[in-house]
């Protein structure tokens, strides 16, 4: 499998110290780490929003400040996306006609992602009237209608209520065709992840096969980072030989313990 992103020897200020880190086509990567160690850095350097130093290449090519048609084909969601005024249909076909999609194909494409998120209901309504949660949601499909290959959130789902925020992460689960960089702070997130990247300040420190780093919990403690619950109560469970590997499944751990 080839990459998508590689990111060498990045730096920036004091916030990032030689960074690398490589993405393979078609994975859902989550990036965690305390507060400060330069997870929104780094994503601002992939969207050339500051200069650093090192190099960023996407899809083969090596990307500048002033690579627009190649970030045409990244979709972000961050907590500095802001909506325009107007209402949720001007927000979500703007973008689409700015990447010269005809009318009627931004039209189709609008009406499209409304059904798939349930949001057809506020098409029509302006934006400074919308709840915080819809809000979310409406900056989310901006992030993804145009189709992008590769996909970076860093922004929390703290404010979606529990509905919009299965139909989001279902979504991202079932982009078999597309990369997604998911930077988190709910440890549980971790668990649909196929890589997990580690970052402590301003670097990278572990980053490997989710599974692979969800065994060995002594990474988590000393970077006083949360495990999932499912993964702290299989580590303890093993440590009381009830269980002899990691589970990640409740039906299998109760059947587990069960038998």
């Amino acid at each position: 499998m080839s990459s998508i992103l590689r990111v060498q020897n990045l730096g920036y200020k004091d916030i990032l110290n030689e960074v690398s880190l490589e993405l393979e086509e078609n994975t859902f990567n989550i990036l965690i780490g305390s507060s400060g160690s330069g997870k929104t850095t780094l994503i601002k350097c992939i969207m050339g929003l500051v200069n650093y130093s090192g190099q960023i290449v996407f899809d083969g090519k090596i990307m500048c400040e002033k690579d627009k048609e190649i970030r045409k084909n990244i979709g972000v969601l961050s907590s500095f996306n802001k909506l325009l005024d107007g209402t949720v249909f001007d927000n979500l076909i703007y973008p689409l006609l700015n990447l010269k999609y005809s009318d009627s194909q931004a039209k189709k494409m609008v009406y499209e992602n409304s059904l798939k998120f349930n949001i057809n209901n506020i098409l029509f309504k302006n934006v400074k009237e919308l709840s915080n949660s819809q809000k979310k949601i409406v900056l989310f499909i901006i992030s993804i209608i145009h189709k992008p290959k590769f996909i970076i959130i860093d922004d929390s789902f703290d404010e979606l209520d529990s509905i919009s925020r299965d139909i989001i992460i279902n979504y991202l689960k079932s982009k078999k065709r597309t990369t997604i960089l998911f930077i988190t702070n709910n440890e549980n997130d971790i668990l649909i992840s196929d890589y997990l990247a580690i970052m402590k300040k301003g670097k990278i420190i572990s980053f490997d096969k989710t599974k692979k780093l969800l065994k060995d919990d002594n990474i988590f403690i000393k970077n006083n980072l949360k495990l999932p619950f499912i993964v702290s109560l299989s580590h303890k469970l093993n440590s009381y030989q009830l269980i002899d590997k990691l589970i990640l499944d409740e039906e299998e751990m109760v059947m587990k313990i069960w038998n």
